[in-house]
């Protein structure tokens, strides 16, 4: 039978931990991203984008959210063998926004055992979109299990509680550890 699409037998596998920091407008977002590659061209996975806590105000009051980006990931990196090579995330998930509600005491036991109270951060939910993070990475191949890149994307915000600051474009720099490309045995 012809079709659009010819898929072609898996030869390869690989697990992959990625470690990045997203630098742009609304402030750095650090990421941990957990992949699976296939025949070393494609991979899918889940990946967690975090702001940096705000240490420019004692009070925690300060003017940016807090943002998390949790989402489903896919990659293409047609010649991934090649020392220098370009890789095409994308990145489709929840963005979310946390406000700085106060500072707030909480003493741990009782006050004659900690008599000086522990101060907290509490933020409260805030405005939630679905996000959209298509981008271009130019990868290194440092070591076989080690790879370092860097490149760009822009974020998406889709939905009706969007607000501005949850579409972004950023820079992007990062390292990649894990097996890309274990040969399946008979292959």
């Amino acid at each position: 039978m012809k079709t659009l699409f010819k898929l072609k037998k898996l030869n390869s596998f690989g697990l992959s931990l990625q470690s990045q920091t997203l630098l742009g407008k609304g402030g750095p977002e650090r990421g941990l991203t957990f992949q699976v590659h296939l025949n070393n061209k494609f991979s899918i996975g889940l990946t967690s984008f975090h702001s940096y806590p705000r240490k420019d105000d004692p009070n925690g009051y300060a003017p940016e959210p807090r943002r998390r980006f949790n989402a489903f990931t896919l990659e293409a990196t047609p010649v991934a063998n090649k020392v220098f090579h370009l890789s095409f995330p994308v990145s489709i998930g929840r963005i979310q926004e946390d406000f700085s509600a106060n500072m707030y005491p909480q003493p741990l036991y009782s006050s004659y055992i900690m008599p000086e109270p522990i101060w907290h951060d509490r933020f409260e939910y805030g405005p939630k979109a679905l996000g959209i993070q298509p981008g271009i990475n130019l990868e290194v191949n440092l070591f076989k299990y080690i790879k370092a890149f860097g490149g760009m994307n822009y974020r998406f915000a889709v939905g009706e509680e969007k607000t501005p600051g949850m579409s972004r474009g950023a820079g992007t720099l990062g390292v990649k550890v894990g097996v890309f490309d274990k040969r399946i045995r008979g292959k």
